[in-house]
């Protein structure tokens, strides 16, 4: 059986910049894809391309079997007949008109009768808690019920996907989460097909039931974001999703060389000959050298507080080993710098890439 939506190497160009380069994609229905990566991936250009604002130049996009876009045989079918979904960042709302005029507008395109469109409206505005701001012009709206509003107009049409570009970065921070919580929530509440397009990883980490990160017009891993966290392809992906100890190495006899100096007992199972090693900074506990007793089997590495970010519940530490290596890891209480520290993890937290 075929996936509902998927695309076959897609390709755009812009001039002379090849902007996507052979993506191949495939959603379930119900399935919520993130599409995540820097400025410049070509993350919104492929979710334009799948809306139907953006012709393919190659490859083919299909949605149950249907073909709407094929770059070879120049079948563009435009966005206002895909019945797709799109919320955008800047809201999009028509000044002039009231909040349940606004999401009234593409159900009159689509021809539907006055009293479903009311029943529509009603049902949409309930579900994104904006009932009594019906009538009010997008302008008296804060930025948070405006997005709001614009999914709202979304949702009404009961489109076959819905689409997300970077809705949330124009809202500040406690909005953001807040919104990030209700769009989840919808989503999964009525099995929505959704790609959804950000730079932000808490964020696709939250929505996602797999992310797609991007580089340079390609998909360069896609994955459940438990996988794409705890397994990166590459060590491109390990350094995008950041905060994460990444260091080189080669593999010495019974042990990792990391700087040429370092000393690493490898985890059991096969180990590269030479790459990167990661480990998380979650996985790595850092206390004061006098407060340690024995290792039980956990890598445990001598080193000297550099720096602490107090963060609440706990300190960030960052320890310099002593080959000049600086470990990423959490303590339980404050470590003044310049304090002999241990730096402790248990050998499987280590992960490998070689590209």
């Amino acid at each position: 059986m075929s996936p509902f939506l998927y695309c076959e190497n897609l390709s755009k160009r812009f001039n002379d910049l090849e902007v996507l380069k052979g993506i191949d994609l495939a959603l379930e229905r119900g399935e919520c894809l993130v599409l995540l990566g820097g400025s410049g991936c070509g993350k919104t250009t492929l979710l334009n391309v799948l809306a139907g604002l953006l012709p393919a130049d190659g490859g083919r996009v299909c949605l149950e079997g249907r073909v709407l876009d094929d770059g070879v045989s120049h079948v563009h079918v435009p966005a206002r007949k895909r019945r797709f979904g799109m919320v955008f960042q800047d809201f999009s709302l028509w000044p002039n008109m009231t909040v349940a005029e606004n999401i009234a507008f593409g159900l009159r395109v689509q021809g539907i009768a006055n009293g479903e469109r009311r029943r529509r409206i009603d049902r949409v505005l309930e579900q994104v808690q904006m009932s009594a701001f019906r009538d009010q012009l997008p302008s008296r709206l804060s930025g948070g019920q405006q997005q709001r509003v614009a999914i709202a107009r979304a949702l009404a049409v009961r489109p076959r996907v819905l689409l997300f570009d970077e809705p949330l970065s124009a809202l500040d921070a406690r909005l953001r989460e807040e919104l990030r919580n209700e769009i989840a929530s919808l989503i999964r509440e009525h099995e929505m097909t959704a790609v959804y397009v950000t730079h932000d990883q808490s964020e696709a980490f939250s929505l996602a039931d797999r992310v797609a990160l991007m580089e340079g017009g390609q998909i360069v891993q896609i994955d459940p974001p438990e996988a794409l966290y705890n397994r990166p392809a590459s060590r491109y992906v390990a350094e995008f999703l950041g905060a994460a100890n990444l260091f080189e190495f080669q593999r010495n006899g019974a042990t990792l060389s990391v700087g040429g100096e370092l000393c690493l007992p490898p985890p059991a199972g096969t180990v590269p000959d030479a790459g990167h090693v990661v480990v998380h900074r979650e996985k790595v506990s850092i206390m004061p050298a006098e407060k340690v007793n024995g290792a039980g089997g956990l890598v445990d590495l001598g080193g000297v507080c550099r720096h602490q970010a107090y963060l609440g519940e706990r300190c960030e530490i960052f320890a310099e080993a002593g080959n000049g290596a600086v470990f990423r890891g959490f303590a339980s209480e404050r470590i003044p710098a310049g304090t002999s520290v241990r730096i402790r993890f248990a050998p499987e937290a280590m992960h490998f890439v070689t590209t």
